[in-house]
């Protein structure tokens, strides 16, 4: 069958007989490649599929058999090839026409029928006409030096035909209608393999074909992956180069997205605050009661021995007031917050006085708190991403008590179960209690929530389509209902890939001072400050983005001309 096929390249019966006799012949080897493996004859298995490569060395049966990580659709040769494409090319593609080379003068004038013979046989193209072509207006053709697309191309307008090729050197003539190329035009089928393609994507890419190019023999497998279609040549490799754009023909984008978080708290509390009160009590008086009141503690510690009476009124009253102060029994903080005395009586003071209210401060309390989250986030232009870093908080929204009512409890009263009171049971079985809390409640999702939305434009920026929110617990409740602090962003901006842009960026600042001080004195020039308290709040949030382009979309432009009814009469 080679020697058929060296002989008479042109023939398309000899292409296909070899092609199929090679297959079979390839199959037979990796089946006895596989059964003298099982064998442990593992020599042998090497040698068949070696010689199996030589046969056929773009088999994907063959090149898994050798551990070459080919995928079915693809081969060494052209990675984007599509598997009927790798046949076609196996089994030498559809006919074409091989005219004569060179550029001719074509001088042509008659019946149609003798122009199109004579413009096709100046290029070595033998013609017969179909049932179809039916046009008797004369026709002129003068052209000169041109090729045979050229040629052909000019002479179809002007008789509104089209050639079919029957063989290399033979074509046949046929009217240029919708109904005459359905019927003669030949048709190729292909299998479009599109493993892990989602069954929607892989409908509409089936709806391209059906709506756009008008292919109407159009099956999807989302359970195969596949996609056979069967149509022309000329829209196949239209919808081949459509698909190769849709399916690799898009972007990915990798996005640093950054949020600085900085909390800063500075109190300071500086100074003296002055008695705010002055009282005057009967020191003689209020000691020798606070005695007499507390002589059984006294007379206690004169037999411990803590504690020796000279018999001198002068000498022993201190003593007594301040065991009884050290032991700070009721009514001696008079003694404690004791400031002067005046008067005497038989020695002793007869009056004192006391002030209230008075301290000395010196206080600094400061907090530094700095956060940083920084996400990495990479996907397919114009696909969504979504990003979730947090935990979910339950948080309850209501509480629904259930219980016994005390008339059910009563009801049940009279009635015994083996011998127990019904109403004992019934508590018992309930609990101490006879009302039962049923908490509703929803989680929240705290830490940062994230959406996105990467466009690569043909300008080359990222239009980037964002959903920010970072939400936390503020540390205070309502209603025994934690607040929480919440931050949201929504943005859609355009930034130039490599780039940063500033999304958001939030200042907060609170100062709070108190002045404590002698009313009107403390107002006055340099009696101010006698009591300090100043506390300042600064909160500062900023999130940045930095977009980066891993991989830019192939952008190839497949078109074709549309073809329109002629608007005039007929070309002569």
């Amino acid at each position: 069958m080679s020697a058929l096929v060296q002989l008479n390249p042109l023939n398309r019966d000899y292409i296909l007989a070899l092609a199929d006799v090679r297959e079979h012949r390839v199959t037979e080897m990796v089946q006895a490649a596989a059964q003298a493996r099982r064998l442990g004859q593992n020599d042998k298995a090497d040698d068949l599929l070696a010689q199996a490569r030589v046969l056929d060395p773009d088999n994907p049966v063959v090149a898994q058999h050798f551990g070459v990580n080919l995928s079915p659709w693809q081969s060494t040769a052209d990675p984007l090839k599509f598997p009927a494409a790798d046949i076609a090319s196996t089994l030498a593609g559809p006919i074409e026409l091989v005219p004569s080379p060179g550029l001719k003068d074509i001088h042509q004038r008659g019946d149609p029928r003798t122009v199109i013979s004579g413009v096709y046989s100046a290029y070595g193209i033998t013609t017969t006409f179909d049932d179809s072509f039916n046009n008797s207006t004369p026709v002129r053709l003068d052209l000169d030096q041109v090729d045979f697309a050229t040629a052909t191309r000019v002479l179809a307008k002007m008789t509104h035909i089209f050639a079919v090729p029957v063989q290399p050197r033979t074509a046949l003539i046929a009217k240029d209608n919708q109904e005459s190329r359905e019927r003669l035009v030949p048709q190729l089928e292909e299998t479009v393999y599109l493993p892990g393609v989602p069954q929607d994507e892989m409908a509409e890419l089936a709806n391209i074909a059906r709506n756009i190019f008008d292919l109407q023999k159009v099956t999807a497998s989302a359970t195969s992956g596949d996609i056979v279609i069967r149509g022309d040549e000329n829209s196949l490799k239209l919808v081949n180069a459509v698909y190769a754009d849709l399916l690799d023909g898009g972007s990915d984008v990798e996005l640093d997205i950054t949020l600085y978080e900085l909390d800063r708290t500075h109190q300071v509390n500086i100074g003296a605050q002055l008695p705010g009160s002055a009282n005057a009590f009967p020191l003689y008086t209020t000691a020798t009661n606070l005695i007499a009141a507390n002589q059984s503690l006294i007379n206690a510690a004169i037999q411990a021995g803590l504690l020796t009476l000279t018999g001198n009124p002068a000498i022993d009253l201190p003593k007594e007031l301040a065991l009884l102060i050290s032991q700070n029994v009721s009514g001696s903080n008079a003694f404690a917050n004791l400031l002067t005395v005046f008067g005497s009586f038989d020695g002793l003071p007869f009056a004192g006085v006391t002030v209230g209210g008075g301290t000395f401060d010196l206080l600094l309390n400061s907090s530094d708190v700095r956060m940083l989250d920084a996400v990495t986030l990479r996907g397919a232009g114009g696909q969504d991403l979504n990003f979730r870093s947090g935990s979910r908080y339950p948080v309850i929204t209501s509480t629904y008590s259930s219980g016994i009512s005390s008339s059910l409890a009563s009801s049940l009263s009279g009635i015994n179960i083996n011998g127990t009171s019904a109403a004992s049971l019934l508590s018992q079985f309930l609990g101490s209690t006879s009302n039962v809390s049923i908490p509703t409640f929803q989680f929240e999702d705290l830490g940062i929530t994230l959406k996105t939305k990467p466009q690569v434009l043909r300008t080359g920026g990222v239009s980037l389509t964002l959903d920010m929110k970072v939400e936390a617990l503020a540390g205070g409740s309502l209603n025994s209902i934690p607040v929480l602090n919440s931050r949201t962003l929504t943005s859609t901006i355009n930034v130039p890939p490599g780039q940063t842009a500033l999304l958001a960026s939030n200042l907060s600042t609170t100062e709070m001072r108190a002045l404590n001080g002698v009313p009107g004195l403390s107002e006055l020039p340099g009696f101010q400050g006698t009591d300090q308290d100043t506390e300042k709040d600064r909160a500062e949030l900023l999130i940045t983005i930095t977009p980066h382009i891993i991989r830019s979309g192939a952008m190839r432009i497949a078109s074709r001309p549309i073809p329109t009814p002629p608007l005039g009469p007929t070309a002569q």
